[in-house]
């Protein structure tokens, strides 16, 4: 298989990828969840730990507002993608947004270890991550189904947007009772530091595409930047040459990208004023405050203005038959849009840093029968590169004792409304063990194990060791 640099949303909507936020947000309102410190550095498991290298933390989610119902399409026992002529330009385009978007967020765990000292709980971790962002203007779905049209057509290719940056980190965080000072208070904080090893993004800003059955004409505003010490643009694939690496490698200079830094914040404050709402409790925090920063001898930029004219192109015909021709597919859509961005080399790289993808959380929880049930709410928000993506989750929780917990919960803020579920067995000394999911499916598409609707979907698992401890 050929490699891709240029990933388009719709690579995204077929394939499945590794993805996930940094813990469940169904584990927020489990006190004895191991893994909730990650969504509130104030939080303090109740032991201390250390997890299974590679497997303590490992997911599987994709998040945006199309789906594969979106790009395939069943028919007489096959599966066709939506750029074949057995897929109508009506059942196609009636359903799609304005701007198709898609968020992944991928975490893993390399090693995590937490322990009691210096009064208070400390966690140690480092991991690999990736934070991407795609969107594409609807626009240019629909010239890219419709090919070389018979009379003038004008598409808007406003809005169209890649980032993706991959890292190493490592971590230190300390949570610290300070009900000595205000009775019920719990504080938290970690320190992150990343080491980028590749960034890439591109942007098109004022750009539209006019054509007919003869020739198109491109008026672009397009602008890029590749961080990497291994990655050289080919300028021989800016003009969409298929037989040509957008980008290539060579792994005789490896090394880093540059460098980043990011501050988690949180704190918890629980009533205790001998009433009825006494265990009530807020709870707030901000994660990855901070950003990239790359080396000037890792940049290379991208950028296009003015116009193109491309004369003699061909519609375009994939999928269909015996199942779905993705990389022919997708090759195709990346040789396309390259073709349109009319990208060219430039000195001057459209920034030198990037944030590191910020989120907050809000959360008001109420313990009931002992303390062996609660109701909990939870809002969070992600800054992503250009947009910001909001959810509200409504969480019932459940402890019938310290070493198991389950909960169920409902998110009904983002653009799919879906419900989540955790297990956790997490005795104080012994193996500690999760599953669970913030956004379940209940139908897959035909031939393929991804959900009919959004890509609202993730899965979540973990395998560590508690070893006692008093906290």
């Amino acid at each position: 298989m050929r490699r891709r640099y240029i990933i388009s949303v719709v690579a995204m909507m077929l394939l499945p990828l590794m993805a996930g936020a940094q813990a469940l947000k169904g584990s927020y309102f489990l006190d004895n969840s191991l893994q909730r410190h990650r969504l509130n550095p104030a939080f303090a498991p109740r032991a201390n730990y250390f997890s299974v290298p590679v497997i303590s933390n490992v997911g599987l989610g994709l998040y945006g507002n199309v789906g594969p119902a979106d790009f395939l399409y069943p028919k007489n026992g096959e599966l066709y993608t939506f750029l074949n002529r057995n897929v109508t330009m009506e059942e196609f385009s009636k359903n799609l947004p304005a701007r198709p978007l898609v968020d992944l967020d991928v975490d893993t765990d390399i090693f995590n270890f937490g322990f009691s000292a210096l009064g208070g709980f400390w966690t140690v971790d480092a991991g690999i991550r990736v934070d991407g962002q795609i969107g594409l203007p609807r626009d240019f779905l629909i010239f890219a189904k419709q090919g070389m049209a018979a009379s003038e057509q004008r598409y808007s290719l406003n809005g169209f947007e890649m980032f993706q940056t991959s890292s190493v980190y490592a971590a230190v965080g300390h949570s610290r009772d300070l009900s000595d000072l205000v009775k019920g208070l719990r504080v938290g904080a970690k320190l992150r530091f990343f080491l980028p090893f590749e960034h890439i993004g591109l942007t098109m800003g004022d750009s539209y595409l006019s054509m007919n059955q003869d020739k198109w004409t491109v008026n672009s505003s397009a602008s890029g930047v590749v961080a990497a010490s291994f990655l050289k643009v080919n300028p021989e694939a800016l003009g969409g040459d298929s037989e040509q690496e957008f980008l290539e490698m060579n792994t005789s200079d490896l090394g880093l990208a540059g460098f980043g830094l990011a501050l988690d914040l949180g704190a918890e404050y629980r009533l205790d004023i001998g009433s009825v709402v006494d265990g009530l409790t807020f709870s707030l925090s901000a994660l990855d405050l901070g950003g990239y920063f790359f080396g000037k001898n890792s940049l290379q930029g991208l950028e296009s203005k003015g116009t193109a004219v491309y004369e003699g192109l061909k519609d375009i015909e994939m999928g269909g038959g015996e199942g779905v021709n993705l990389e022919e597919s997708l090759d195709a859509l990346q040789d396309e849009f390259l073709a349109l961005a009319n990208l060219q080399e430039s000195s001057n790289p459209m920034y030198t840093s990037v944030g590191t993808g910020a989120k907050i959380f809000a959360g008001v929880e109420y313990p009931f029968l002992q303390e062996k049930m609660s109701v909990g709410l939870l809002y969070s928000g992600k800054f992503g590169y250009s947009k910001m993506i909001n959810d509200l989750t409504v969480s019932y929780n459940l402890n019938p004792c310290k070493w198991f917990n389950f909960g169920l919960n409902w998110s009904f803020l983002n653009s799919y409304k879906t419900m989540g579920w955790i297990v956790e067995f997490s005795p104080k000394a012994g193996v500690d063990f999760f599953i669970g999911s913030d956004y379940t499916f209940f139908e897959v598409m035909p031939k393929i194990f991804l959900p009919v609707d959004k890509l609202w979907v993730n899965a979540r698992f973990g395998l560590s060791f508690m070893i006692g401890g008093k906290n």
